[in-house]
């Protein structure tokens, strides 16, 4: 199978023309490109070249990050990307101010820049119409896919479907509501998958499933937001991610992998069948560092006592379930914690004893006890593992799990799910987990005859922002242990949901401890332990505020409020900022 190996000269001339697309709202603009070189006026001559323009696309999937970085979609954290599962080794708070620049911000406008170029430019390359208008659906994805990530974390943002060039009146114009924005970003994915290939590449590039599992994410987290956070009609929005989810669903090609670790600890996930698409690390080209960071004295970033209770024990019941759990042996000690549960929760934090500053375990240590493992790969080895910037296990990005989960909640909130929805989506999830399978009455949720009665969900806790029914609390539960580590994807849905009080150290507590080692209880070790024996990671003291609305939006770049007002042009700031 070819790899997506580009040429250096041409991969020049690209970047050149891609350099030459930097963001429409800001001044930096090359106007004249090395001329021993591609450039716009002579690039767009075959499909080689159009191939290799739209490749550059694919560096905006973080995955593991790149080379040494930490801007990854999975295990690390900053301070506008921080979740419930995992405590970082040192502490990350908010922003309260807001930044002049924004890296997101920049990039995104320019891969969306990057976009409308090839939407204009492709229709006139001498090439197949077939290929031809799989690229213009390449195309549509991505400034979807950059659209819906900027309304994500900015809100109302400005828009654009054109090329422009600098002096464009239209380079400065106001923000478009967050509303219409994801509504142009749904009619290009609905654009996209009439256009695109059924496969391109297995799985390593973009083709119609891809876009519809991107459809069935928007769709569902619009579904969501309208209903929890603006009181809008939502019913469109979640049937749509019901339609998008059954399309991939209905695919054969796509299976679930039995061996749910593998998706992440795999050196190649290329052809993987459960795999929609992938960011793949080739040695020599392209690696990460999350094997690393795992895997040395680094100390690793540490699962929360909020998150490890959210593992119910193979019975499906939860661990507090009201009446009790026969299967649940508390959490004296390590043995009892992982006995009886969820098996995903061992495979990714599983060891014969927690790990800290004071003990480590085969010269690891954790903030909060619990152990990574998830990364581990038997296949990979010493310094390919040990060292920043050489690890090459490939990183999921769309997954058949996702689409089955986004197909479950959107029929839980619409208010109409049944048992062969269930069946036909979250119950596969769990029967590869090898956990008990849901049934509902279409409210209610039960495991083998047993209604599931979770006091978590009615909690002070629940009550600050709202109560769910039981079915859409455990599917909600499902989609945080499938993808534990996905802080991302995690983060995201605690705003839909409107639940950033998880996030408040006031409010939930739970959110900065780790694991219980009542032994530690009255010692003078430098792991800190509460009176009950849960790990304090932090120096005490150390608070985190989420403050509502401020923090369910990120701070427009104070530098782009004023380029916009030299234009003439209120670029108004989010709330609280």
């Amino acid at each position: 199978m070819k790899k997506l190996i580009i040429n250096s000269k041409l991969k020049l001339a690209v970047l050149a023309l891609a350099m030459a697309g930097v963001t429409f709202n800001c001044s930096d603009y090359l106007d004249t490109p090395p001329k021993d070189i591609f450039t716009d006026d002579n690039f767009w001559t075959s499909e080689n070249n159009v191939r290799t323009f739209s490749w550059l696309n694919y560096d905006t999937f973080f995955g593991y990050g790149n080379g040494s970085g930490t801007t990854a979609d999975f295990y690390f954290h900053n301070a506008s990307n921080i979740d419930d599962n995992l405590a970082m080794n040192t502490f990350v708070n908010f922003n309260t101010t807001a930044n002049a620049t924004n890296a997101n911000w920049n990039n995104y406008y320019s891969l969306i820049r990057r976009s409308n170029l090839m939407l204009e430019r492709v229709p006139n390359v001498a090439m197949d119409a077939v290929k031809k208008n799989h690229y213009l659906g390449v195309a549509k994805f991505f400034r979807a896919f950059t659209y819906f990530r900027l309304v994500q974390e900015f809100g109302d943002v400005p828009y654009t479907d054109r090329y422009l060039s600098q002096n464009d009146p239209d380079v400065y114009k106001p923000a478009l509501s967050r509303a219409e924005v994801i509504d142009n970003v749904i009619k290009d994915l609905d654009e996209a998958v009439l256009l695109l290939l059924d496969v391109d590449d297995k799985n390593g590039t973009v083709n119609k499933y891809t876009a519809y599992a991107l459809l069935s994410r928007v769709a569902l987290y619009e579904g969501t937001y309208r209903k929890y956070n603006a009181s809008q009609n939502s019913e469109t929005y979640l049937q749509k991610a019901k339609d998008a989810s059954l399309a991939v669903m209905n695919n054969q090609s796509y299976a679930l992998n039995p061996d749910w670790k593998s998706l992440y600890n795999s050196v190649e996930l290329l052809g993987n069948s459960e795999v929609i698409l992938a960011k793949r690390y080739i040695s020599g080209m392209l690696a990460n560092s999350i094997q690393a960071y795992t895997n040395t004295s680094t100390v690793q970033n540490g699962l929360t006592k909020f998150a490890a209770e959210s593992y119910v024990t193979v019975n499906g019941l939860p661990i507090k379930q009201v009446g009790g759990n026969t299967q649940y042996e508390g959490d004296d000690n390590i043995t009892k914690t992982f006995a009886n549960r969820d098996p995903r929760f061992s495979k990714a934090f599983g060891t014969t004893d927690y790990a800290y500053s004071d003990k480590p375990w085969n010269g690891l240590t954790s903030i909060t006890g619990y152990v990574f493992q998830l990364y581990n790969n038997p296949a990979t080895s010493g310094s390919e593992v040990t060292t920043i910037a050489q690890n090459h296990i490939d990183a999921p990005i769309f997954t058949l799990s996702e689409v089955y989960l986004n197909y479950a909640e959107a029929s839980a909130e619409l208010g109409s799910i049944t048992n062969a929805d269930l069946d036909m989506s979250i119950n596969k999830v769990r029967q590869r987990a090898g956990i008990a399978v849901l049934t509902t009455d279409g409210t209610n949720a039960m495991v083998g005859g047993v209604q599931i009665n979770d006091p978590q969900r009615v909690s002070a806790l629940e009550q600050l922002t709202g109560i769910v029914n039981p079915i859409i609390w455990e599917i909600r539960r499902e989609r945080r242990v499938e993808f534990m580590s996905w802080t991302a994807m995690r983060k995201v849905d605690i705003l839909r949901w409107k639940k950033g009080d998880y996030l408040d150290t006031t409010s939930n507590p739970d959110v900065v401890l780790g694991a219980r080692i009542p032994s530690l209880i009255g010692t003078d070790s430098k792991t800190k332990v509460n009176a009950e024996g849960y790990v304090i990671p932090y120096a005490a003291g150390v608070t985190r505020e989420f403050v509502s609305p401020k923090n369910y939006l990120t701070a427009i770049p104070t530098n782009d409020i004023s380029l916009y007002e030299a234009e003439g042009v209120q670029l108004k700031q989010n709330p609280g900022w």
